[in-house]
C-alpha cells in the first residue's frame, strides 16, 4: 500500500522547500542520495552517498535505516544527535540528517510543495 510522506529540508541550497513523496513497494519506503533512482535525489550534497539512507513504513511509524553510508545517518540535532546503527523509529516532526543535509518528517503548512516528480526533475537540470 503506497503512502506519502512529507519531508522539509532544513538546511542546504533547499532550505525551506517541502517535498511530497509517494512510497511504493511492500513494505512503502523511499531512498535518499545524491543519485537516481532514488526517489529524494540530493546532487549538490558532497557528504552524501550515492544510496544513503532509507525510509521504511514498519505499519505503524517510519523506519529510519542509513544504507552503510560513508558519513553515517543521524537523527537530532548537534549535541543532541545521535547515529543511526540499524532501523531507527522516527516520528513526526523529528529532523534528521544525511551527509550535510537536514530533514524534518511530517506535514509541513508551506505553499512551496513540490511532488517527488517535480523534485527529481528539479536535480537532474
Amino acid at each position: 500500500m503506497a503512502r506519502k510522506l512529507t519531508l522539509t529540508f532544513m538546511s542546504g541550497s533547499r532550505d525551506g522547500e517541502v517535498v511530497q513523496l509517494q512510497t511504493a513497494g511492500a513494505p512503502p519506503s523511499i531512498s535518499i542520495g545524491r543519485l537516481a533512482p532514488c526517489e529524494l535525489a540530493i546532487s549538490d550534497d558532497p557528504d552524501l552517498s550515492r544510496r544513503h539512507a532509507r525510509l521504511v513504513w514498519n505499519g505503524s511509524s517510519w523506519m529510519l535505516e542509513d544504507l552503510d553510508s560513508s558519513n553515517g545517518t543521524f537523527i537530532g540535532e548537534f549535541q543532541a544527535a545521535r547515529r543511526v546503527s540499524g532501523p531507527t523509529p522516527i516520528k513526526d516532526g523529528d529532523i534528521f540528517r544525511v551527509g550535510l543535509t537536514r530533514l524534518r518528517l511530517g506535514s509541513a503548512k508551506d505553499k512551496r510543495v513540490a511532488t517527488a516528480a517535480a523534485a527529481a526533475n528539479a536535480t537532474r537540470s
